[in-house]
């Protein structure tokens, strides 16, 4: 019988921050984490807790960072030989979308592209009043909003520049060869999708989509500007499983505002697995679980590891409002 996400999704799914450095909030924690989790087992200590404690069974696995990633994937590996206990794997994927045969999936020129959209869908005064807020869209702008990349100092790209966007399919084929020696069980490609849509390159979506079909029994795709975005991928008919989608009360890289990706995860008749539901560590305990699962009625959340003691705390707050 084949396998459907819903049968097979938990409702608690393991991400890899801060275990790569991520922190989301400043450098100076960033390289705490770093310093905390340099080795292989300082990783496969926290997650053989949790599975011995909590029988937690999914883990997001990444290629970005090859160096840190490909340890976190040895302390899976090494986790599963302690406990002998299977952990579902749920990959990110880079989709490397080409613009003059140069790699644009994080190119400044797309950031505007998608701040436009954002801009243009709730307006100007809505938008600015959104991002000047999200502190998590600091952080990744190394906590100076002089850095924001806007419609007015970077050209978006426009539709007939778009009509030119390509995939190199061999580097993508490089990107899940990094993973090998790994059963995946969820191919997720990344947030490129965002830009797709919203530039109205479905064809390529649908494209890679198939592509990655082949090789994964579950297809499912990060969004990040979900107001837009999944509304989009429901009219064109895209064949994911599901979605992946930040999910926070204080509406943290929920884009183009909490309020249009709400309505969103709300009406898709799709999976959606939620995501930063902490807010970087800003927004704790089990109000952080009760706005996804009561008031979004999303039945699957990924959250940030850290310490035995940060991830403990973080599943007993998160199985009080499942129970």
């Amino acid at each position: 019988m084949k396998k459907t996400i819903n049968s097979i999704l938990p409702n608690l799914i393991m991400g890899l921050h801060p275990f790569d450095g991520v922190s989301y909030k400043n450098e100076k924690i960033d390289k705490k984490n770093l310093d905390l989790f340099q080795t292989t087992s300082s990783v496969s200590e926290v997650y053989e807790y949790v599975i011995k404690k909590y029988n937690l069974s999914m883990a997001q696995i990444d290629h970005m960072n090859p160096l840190l990633n490909r340890q976190h994937i040895q302390a899976l590996q090494e986790t599963e030989k302690k406990t002998k206990k299977k952990i579902n794997l749920l990959a990110y994927i880079l989709i490397p979308v080409k613009y003059e045969n140069k790699i644009i999936s994080y190119s400044k020129r797309s950031h505007a592209t998608l701040y436009d959209a954002d801009m243009n869908h709730i307006g100007y005064k809505k938008y600015i009043n959104k991002i000047y807020k999200d502190e998590i869209l600091k952080y990744n702008l190394n906590g100076d909003y002089n850095n924001l990349i806007t419609n007015q100092n970077t050209k978006p790209y426009t539709p007939k520049e778009s009509e030119k966007f390509t995939i190199d399919y061999n580097l993508l084929e490089q990107y899940i060869g990094f993973f090998a020696g790994c059963d995946i069980l969820i191919a997720d490609p990344g947030a490129e999708i965002d830009l797709l849509a919203i530039t109205g390159r479905f064809d390529l979506i649908k494209e890679y989509i198939r592509f990655l079909r082949k090789k994964f029994k579950i297809v499912i795709t990060s969004v990040h500007h979900a107001g837009i975005t999944i509304p989009l991928l429901e009219e064109n008919n895209i064949d994911v499983d599901g979605y992946l989608t930040p999910t926070n009360k204080l509406g943290m890289m929920m884009f183009p505002n909490k309020e249009t990706a709400e309505y969103a995860v709300k009406n898709t008749k799709k999976t959606v697995i939620g995501m930063k539901p902490l807010a970087g560590g800003r927004f704790l305990g089990e109000q952080a679980f009760e706005y996804v699962f009561d008031k979004l009625k999303i039945n699957s959340c990924m959250f940030g590891m850290g310490t035995i003691e940060q991830t403990d705390s973080t599943i007993k707050s998160a199985l009080n409002v499942i129970k």
